[in-house]
This record gives C-alpha cells, structure tokens and sequence, in this order.
C-alpha cells in the first residue's frame, strides 16, 4: 500500500499526473484495512495538486530568470471565495465598488510577497533596454515639500522617488505606467517560461482582504502598530507638514513611499497591500460592476485608455486604503504613489 501511495505522490509531478494519482487512490482504497491512514494521505496530496501544482499554501519562492538572477519573492495565496466590492452601508464606499458579487477561486495563486523594487525594474531595463513612459516624456508627477502638493516636474522617471530625487534600489518602483508595469510582468514570462502578469481586481482584493469582509484588512478603524504605510495622524513630513485626513493615533514613521518588507505581512504572507503604495492592476475601468465577469479573470477591453488602480497609499485617505476601493486613471499615468506587483498561475 506505501508503494502504491508513493507512486501516486510521484505521478503527480508529471503532465495528467492527477489522473494516474486518482487511480491508484481508487485501488488503495479497495485494498486498505478500514483504518488505515494511507488513502487519507494520498488523497490529501491529490487535492493540493488540483488547486495549488506542486506548491502549498503560504510558500515562498523565486524563478531562475534565464539571463541570470531571480524573480521577486512570490507567496503561495490560498484557493477559496470571497465577496467583491463594498457592501451596502460601508463608510466611505462608492457606486464604482458595487454591486457586491461572489468570486471563486479553483486553484490557488502565487503573488509577488513586495511590490516590484526599482533594483527590480532596473535589471529589467538593463536587460531590454526598455524606455518607461517617464523616461520617454521627460516628466512625472513628484511630491512638491514646500507647498505638500503633487506637480509635474522635469527629469523624473522611475529611477527617482517620491520627491523626484535618485531612489534606494529596495524602495518600491514609482513613477512608471500600467504599459511599463505590465512590460515588466511580460519580460519576466519570457524569461522563466511561466505565466507572470499583472493580478486582475479580483485577485486583488482577494489578496487584501485575507479572508475578512471588514472595510479594512485589520477590521475597522485605526491599523495596528506597525502594520503599514499609511496616513497616520503622527506622521510629518520633512518639512513638518501633518495630513489633513488621516488615521487618528496612527504613525508609520514615513512620509513617502517605504522600503519593501519594512512592515509587518498579513495573514497571507503580502506586505503592503493596502498601503506604501497604490498599485496597477490588469483591468480596463468601469464606473461599476455592472456586467462584470463572474470569476476572478480580469475586465479587459483592448485598446482601453483608462486603468484600475488599487490599493492605498502613503498618501491617500482612510477612505482610500478599504480593501474594496478602487480608482480609474489613464493608462500612461505616472506619479510618486503609483507602484506595482506581479502574480504567477501555479
């Protein structure tokens, strides 16, 4: 009876492996004394193998890149259900998050454990010779200390942060558009033969709410110390400015994007997804969920100018920072609060 398990645990890293593994399954259990624990086990591998390959939920890992070094650190997220949007009489929502719609995920999902660094990018760049949108324009938008106001400002593309001077390599990437995010998720497919892209809406709030149904990932109301970049009321800027809307009691000790990984993950492994910064996502924008698809695919129009940003950031209102909110911008935009992250079918 081990045999047969052990070569059903075998068959299932081959192509049609499941099949194979669900036959012997079948076999075991006609030939098993009634307590045996050998079926059980069997069984257990063979419904990982459905929703997650050969990984296991909350895993780490990273992809050989063929021209040298590693993808992004990617987390194992969970297969499971959730509610999308915001429901009716949650503070701060709007029409664009309704109406609320149930999503099922089959088969669990790899997503990237930190938004896309610029060390990240810039190998990407080196290796491409990719020109982002920044850098083609010969502009962003950078956080002004004088006035606390976003402006354009010359010379600014992705090497840069929030204020538009030289970035550390493990800040998140900013100032880059949805085209650049989704080139970057584009070459690291090509470069590892695996299916990396952008996440879509849906397994974006997915990943944010971490099975809970609360505005916010932590519940309601102030964040936990130390749980991420946001506007806390605490906060001040390096020329002593306080936010206007802010989380009252809370303070992060940063005004601006923060390094990758610096505050604590949430329950599935991901660092910042409501916070740092906000996020790109593979979906065209649409002023509701009216029609939208029915499972976690993304909401695609070839040729659709604007694009879903999700996720607060540094800068952005606690209204902002709900796991449902969502916001539509033209597609080339670029600025110091837009960042992104890859996910990666299993």
């Amino acid at each position: 009876i081990g045999d047969l398990r052990d070569a059903g645990i075998a068959a299932l890293a081959e192509p049609r492996g499941i099949e194979t593994a669900r036959g012997l399954l079948a076999h075991i259990l006609r030939i098993a004394p009634p307590a045996d624990p050998t079926a059980a086990e069997l069984r257990r591998r063979i419904d990982f193998a459905v929703h997650y390959g050969l990984f296991v939920p909350g895993q780490r890992f990273t992809d050989a890149l063929q021209g040298g070094g590693r993808t992004p650190t990617m987390v194992v997220v969970p297969h499971g259900d959730f509610v999308m949007g915001a429901p009716a009489g949650e503070p701060g929502a709007t029409d664009a998050e309704r109406p609320t719609r149930p999503i099922h995920f089959e088969r669990g999902l790899a997503v990237s454990m930190t938004e896309v660094t610029v060390g990240q990018f810039r190998r990407f760049v080196l290796a491409t010779h990719y020109r982002a949108r920044s850098t083609r324009r010969g502009y962003s938008v950078a956080y002004d200390l004088r006035s606390g106001n976003f402006a354009r400002r010359g010379n600014v593309d992705w090497e840069d942060d929030y204020l538009g001077r030289p970035a550390a390599d493990d800040l998140p990437v900013v100032h880059v558009s949805a085209k650049d995010a989704s080139a970057y998720a584009q070459w690291l497919a090509d470069e590892t033969g695996r299916r990396y892209r952008l996440p879509s809406e849906a397994e974006f709030e997915y990943a944010t709410r971490e099975g809970t149904t609360t505005p916010y990932p932590w519940g309601t109301g102030v964040p936990p110390p130390g749980s991420g970049n946001f506007t806390g009321a605490g906060d001040r800027s390096p020329s002593g400015r306080a936010w206007s809307d802010a989380f009252r009691g809370y303070i992060d000790g940063a005004w601006g994007p923060a390094p990758v990984g610096r505050y604590r993950p949430g329950g599935f492994g991901l660092h910042d997804m409501a916070g740092n910064v906000s996020e790109w996502v593979a979906d065209c924008w649409h002023a509701s969920y009216r029609r939208a698809p029915r499972d976690q695919r993304a909401w695609f129009n070839p040729g659709c100018r604007q694009r879903v940003v999700r996720g607060g950031s540094w800068a952005s209102a606690p209204a902002q920072t709900r796991s449902a909110w969502r916001s539509g911008l033209d597609a080339d935009t670029t600025n110091a609060r837009i960042g992104f992250r890859v996910v990666r079918d299993l």
